[in-house]
């Protein structure tokens, strides 16, 4: 009867490979009844990888080198002029803002005398036209005078 008893156990039980223990099977329970769950919230972002860094420049791999003496004075002088050139833009704003300040002046100037010497033309005007009208009226009166 032991024979039975191990030959139904071995045959209801799978059947462990050589060297590892057999796993027994838990029993069934019953089933838990449906549970309301609070709503899910969103799955967390996932941080974002880093960027790699960026490869090193000529300039940083040729540092210990002879080569990199000349790519200095080079790189100096280039900043240099642009300092330069930053520093002559800002004068010749300065002054083109002085002589816009002085064009500004002058101009206004300008139309002042323009104002004043239009006036003196068209005084000027009046008096030749008033000169001429006598004249061509003596004519008129020399001509009726001969006719």
């Amino acid at each position: 009867m032991n024979e039975k008893i191990v030959s139904t156990a071995q045959t209801k039980a799978p059947q462990a490979e050589v060297g590892k223990p057999a796993t027994t099977r838990k029993p069934t329970t019953r089933k838990a009844t449906a549970r309301k769950t609070p709503a899910r919230k969103a799955p967390a972002r996932k941080p974002r990888a880093r960027k790699p860094a960026p490869a090193p420049s000529v300039f940083d791999r040729l540092e210990g080198s002879m080569i990199a003496v000349p790519f200095k004075a080079a790189n100096k002088t280039f900043m240099a002029s642009l300092g330069l050139l930053s520093f002559v833009q800002g004068e010749l704003d300065k002054q083109y803002r002085e002589f816009d300040k002085k064009f500004e002046k002058y101009a206004k100037d300008g139309e002042k005398v323009f104002d004043r010497w239009e006036d003196r033309v068209e005084d000027f005007r009046k008096d030749v036209e008033k000169t001429v009208d006598k004249a061509r009226d003596r004519v008129r009166h020399t001509l009726n005078k001969a006719a």
